[in-house]
């Protein structure tokens, strides 16, 4: 009699919040609540797409997510850690090299070169080589490649356009292989032909690394192409479908 096949095992997340809470001190002493009991697991390769309101905590749930703030209640597992658990220093580390960051406004140093942008994170973490033996300034360089900005390394990023800009924080959000990318409005700060040229690059780049992409947006384009969709409402995560992107 043959064995029964075992069933394999589900890959952990890359991402884990359990009941999370967050809530902020206001100047009274009482406390404002932001987000409440917040369950969401990520695993490697996955998209996910959060949309709602202004105010309504998008951002504060990616930097719940990458450890940047920790929460009034429940657990943030990143990578299999967590974060609780660690010390400020510790959890620095795991988010260097586990989290890649790309928000609305680029980020970049304008005095820096692209080139010099795309490594700045790289030397803050100390890191001259990847996992698979690649030196870093090749990685840089092939990063540059692949976002089509080979050409303009040696610039100062002040000379670039938005797109440029942006595409410039997807390369250097990547560099190091994050397990994990967290994009806060990544288009929110674009036109029309640019926005869509990074959300082509943005979706791409992070399905070949194999990241687990999470994404806070009010655009319905770019939520439509993410594989899950949440909505942020009075401080719960509901499932939902893409937002309408009819005019109101």
């Amino acid at each position: 009699m043959s064995p029964e096949a075992v069933p394999a095992e589900e890959p952990l997340p890359v991402l884990d919040l359990r009941g999370v809470g967050k809530s902020h001190r206001q100047a009274d002493g009482s406390a404002l609540p932001v987000l409440s009991g917040v369950d969401l697991k990520l695993r490697g390769g996955e998209t996910a797409a959060v949309f709602g309101r202004s105010g309504s905590g998008k951002s504060t749930l990616l930097h719940l997510a990458a450890g940047i703030e920790a929460p009034s209640r429940g657990q943030v597992r990143l990578a299999g850690r967590d974060l609780s658990a660690l010390g400020d220093r510790e959890r620095s580390r795991l988010r260097g090299r586990s989290v890649g960051m790309i928000f609305q406004f680029f980020h970049l140093v304008p005095y820096l070169s692209v080139r010099e942008n795309l490594l700045l994170p790289a030397r803050i973490a100390g890191v001259s080589r990847l996992g698979a033996g690649e030196g870093i300034g090749a990685a840089a360089d092939r990063l540059l490649g692949a976002v089509a900005l080979r050409d303009r390394a040696s610039e100062p990023a002040r000379h670039l356009s938005g797109g440029e800009m942006q595409r410039t924080a997807i390369a250097r959000a990547l560099l190091l292989g994050p397990a994990l990318v967290l994009a806060d409005e990544p288009t929110g700060n674009l036109d029309a032909a640019a926005a869509a040229s990074v959300a082509d690059l943005l979706f791409e780049m992070t399905e070949r690394q194999g990241a687990a992409l999470l994404l806070a947006t009010h655009d319905p384009e770019l939520a439509a192409r993410c594989r899950r969709r949440f909505r942020l409402a009075d401080g719960h995560l509901l499932p939902a479908a893409a937002p309408d992107s009819s005019p109101r």
